[in-house]
Parts: C-alpha cells; structure tokens; sequence
C-alpha cells in the first residue's frame, strides 16, 4: 500500500473515533451517573459509621451496670498501710479508719521428731483421718466439708521422716481429689508439708490456702492425728506440736480475722481485701496501725467530663459530616451527595431539638437542660463545655443531676440512640438507602452493557461503511489514471 493509502487510511481511523465521540456521549452521560451513584453509596456506608460510631458511646452512656456518670476517685491519707479503689455505686465521703489486726492463714505444726526416730510404730494398718475444710455457701456461709486421708500401712514401716514425708502427701493427694471431685475450689484446700527447723529434726506443717476464721480447719478423732498433735487445741511451743495463730470460736475472737475500725466501728474479716464493709467500696488492709488514716471518697469529675466530651466530639463529627453531605458549599457552590433528600437533610435539625430539648423526670428542676450543666450549642448545632465550673459543681452536688440528663426515660442519649437506631440497624434507612444506590446502579451497568455492545456493532458498522466508500475511491483514481495515460 503506498503512503497516500496509509494516510488515506489514518484518515479513516480518526474519521471513525470522531463519530465515535459523538455516539458515545449517552453512554457517557450513564457513567457519570454511576460514579455519582457510587459517590452517594460510599456516604451512605461513611455516615453509617459516623452514627455508629456515636450510638455505641451513648450505649455506653446509658449503662445502667456501669454508670459512667458516676465514676469514682478514692485516696488514702497512706497508701502504704490502707489503700482503696471505689466503684459508681460508692457514695462520696470520708472515713476514718485504724487497723489493728491482718487477716492470716490458719497454720497447725505437729510435735517436732527425729528424723531417724520411730515414733509410729504402733501404726501397722492403713490409718484413715478427717480433715473438715471451710467450703461456705449462699446458703450457709460455716459450710465445712468432710475430706478423709488415708496414709498406707507400708508408709509405717519407715523412719520418722519418711512417715512425715508419707503422710503429707497423702494429705496433698487428698485434697487434689477433693478439687477434682467438685467438693471444694481449688482456692480452699489445705497445703502439707514437712521442714526442718534444725538437722535432723522434722514436723509436719498444715496450711490454708485462704485466711480467715471461715476456713479454719478442724480435725476428726484419730490416733495418728493424736501421735502427730498437730491437733492440739493449744499454740504451739518449743517442740510441741498446736496452732501458731490463735483459732478462737467465731468471727469477733479468732486471730485469723482482720480487724479494724472505721468510724467508730469495728469490723471483722476473713482476708485483708474488703469489699464489703462500703457499698461499692474495696479496702486493701496492708499494715496495722493506731493513729486513724483518712480514706476520702468523691466523684472523678475528671473521668465523667472525658466521657461526656467523647460524647460531644462524636456528636460534632456526625453533625459535621451530615452538613458537609445534605447541603451545598457556600464558598465552592459545591453540592453534597445528599443535597436535597429530605430524609438525610432533616437529621441535623432533628438532632438539634434532641439536645436542646428540656428533659422530664430529672432529680432536680433546676437541671433540666445541657445548658444547666454548660453545654451550649453553636450556631452550626456542635456541642461544647462553655461553662466548666457548671458542669463540675453540678457532679460535684449529685453526679444524678448530670446523669438524669442524658438516662432518664426522655433523656437526651435515649432519645438519640432510638432516633439513630432507626438509621444504622440491620434493614434501617441507611441499610434501605444502599440496597435502593445498589439497584440503580445495576440497572445502569445492563443499560450501558447494552450500549457497549451496540456501539461495538456501530462502530464495525463505519469502519465497513467507510472501507467500502475507500475502496470504491481508489477505483476511481485508478480509472482516471488509466485515462489519463491516453490523453497524455
């Protein structure tokens, strides 16, 4: 083919992607429906996570478990000798507190022996013995339990030591079975052992794992036991064998028990860890002492202004992105995907009469409002803390006057959280607002899928229509040069 042919069909080509232009502008006109589609779909997915993103901190706002409204923060004069952690349930004061005893471990020692001794020979058969092991119940609180040790014959025929050795494990298999069969927690049972106060000489040393009166241990009639004394029900002295701590006969009387005194009171405990004595209150006993220590109690202003202004910053977010997403930029002129739709439009103004609203039901009249706490709304409708020294005084005088506000039946985290239910829950508008993108699009991509294809057909349909047309030319030009060739 010479150049004018490979010119000629350059020409074509440019020729055919011109009308080509012209048929593709309808296909055009779909796609950029499409994008804009897409552009809508991809909001409606980002305002789904901005409102769940704010619905779950108000769920947690509304905790009717763990109210953050009423956090806690709690001192000690000294943290070395008591310490103490509040929860919201805790009521705000001081406490003077004295401790004179810790809480131990029940401890029993046997008569010390020596360690090439045979003090048990008259032991010939299996000996069985009782151990009865504090397991206190909802119901009975002195609930023991019955656990039976059997030491085998053949442990006897040893020395002193290994008798000592043999019946300690047979207390330790004891009370693993006991555990294993459910009969008490792995935190009750008794510890066995045998030490050595000075070569040669050994005792046998039983141990609760748990202090405190409750879990005393108390022992069956045996003679091993009697051979032993580790039964004795007297303290133990020099190489005699009895109790290191005094055991008593109840709660008020047993060395086992803490005991201490605040405000006037005396209290009486199994363990040094007190979660009882305050409602929602845990004292640490770490030390005694006479000279009363001061635990202080007060609202944690400071933990329940950072939930609230979490709260506040996922509002503002939210009010944000709606305003930049349902109106047009007054600078750019640039509208937002959901530019006039009423639905979408109307939750900024509906979010404003939520939080402007006054609130029914609350403790006092007087904190009806976010305004009674200092928070105001801007003219864009965001939030903030205009008035901190409000928000605190009024924590500070009932943590229920901010509380009310935003969990009371009309409060403003339960009538947000329903509002925003409606939008973000499985099937919600949102959810129905993508499904409604997610047809038109598909009913686009067949539109333009059929146009593709028919464009195809149309442009084979030029290119066929305009190499014919050439052909038929270069026809002509050979024509007219063969007749040339005679007149010339």
């Amino acid at each position: 083919m010479d150049s004018s042919a490979i010119n000629s069909q350059g020409s074509i080509y440019q020729l055919i992607d011109q009308y080509m232009q012209l048929e593709q502008i309808p296909r055009n006109k779909l796609v950029s429906q499409k994008t804009a589609l897409n552009d809508k779909k991809k909001v409606f997915s980002e305002l789904d996570s901005v409102l769940s993103a704010l619905k779950t901190k108000l769920t947690s706002l509304t905790d009717v478990i763990v109210n953050p409204f009423f956090a806690k923060t709690s001192t000690s004069s000294d943290t070395a000798k008591v310490d103490i952690t509040a929860q919201g349930s805790a009521v705000s004061g001081n406490h003077s507190i004295s401790v004179d005893r810790l809480a131990k471990a029940d401890t029993r020692v046997s008569d010390q022996f020596d360690d090439a001794g045979s003090s048990f020979g008259a032991f010939s058969t299996d000996q069985t013995f009782s151990i009865f092991v504090g397991h206190p119940t909802d119901e009975d609180p002195d609930n023991r339990v019955q656990i039976d040790v059997t030491v085998a014959a053949s442990v006897f025929s040893g020395t002193d030591a290994e008798i000592l050795d043999g019946i300690s494990d047979a207390i330790s298999s004891s009370m693993s079975q006991a555990v294993s069969d459910e009969l008490i927690d792995g935190d009750e049972v008794l510890h066995s052992s045998v030490v050595n106060e000075e070569i040669g000489k050994s005792r046998l040393v039983l141990s609760s794992e748990q202090t405190g009166y409750t879990y005393h241990m108390e022992f069956g009639a045996s003679a091993l036991l009697d051979t032993l004394n580790i039964n004795a029900s007297t303290q133990s002295s020099g190489t005699s064998g009895g109790y290191i701590t005094n055991v008593g006969t109840s709660r008020t009387d047993s060395e086992l028990n803490s005991k201490f005194t605040m405000d006037g009171l005396t209290f009486y405990r199994d363990g040094n860890v007190v979660d009882d004595a305050l409602d929602g209150v845990t004292l640490k006993l770490l030390d005694t002492f006479t000279d009363a220590e001061t635990i202080t109690i007060q609202s944690d202003v400071s933990a329940v202004r950072g939930d609230v202004d979490e709260f506040i910053d996922k509002y503002n977010s939210a009010i944000k992105y709606l305003r930049e997403n349902t109106k047009t930029n007054s600078v750019t002129h640039e509208r937002g995907a959901l530019t006039n739709d009423t639905v979408y439009g109307s939750i900024i103004s509906d979010f404003r009469g939520i939080v402007g609203a006054s609130i029914s039901g609350t403790t006092s009249s007087d904190y009806a409002l976010l305004y009674n706490i200092g928070i105001e709304a801007a003219e864009d409708g965001t939030l903030s803390v205009k008035d901190a020294d409000k928000f605190t005084a009024a924590l500070e005088n009932n943590a229920l006057y901010v509380s009310d506000l935003f969990n009371t039946e009309d409060g403003i985290a339960n009538k947000l959280l329903d509002y925003i239910d409606d939008f973000v829950s499985a099937g919600g508008t949102i959810n129905t607002s993508k499904q409604q993108v997610d047809s038109q699009i598909s009913s686009l991509n067949d539109r333009i899928s059929y146009m593709d294809e028919a464009l195809d057909k149309k442009e084979k349909q030029y290119f066929d229509q305009f190499s014919s047309l050439q052909q038929t030319m270069y026809q002509l030009q050979a024509q007219q040069q063969f007749f040339n060739s005679f007149l010339g």
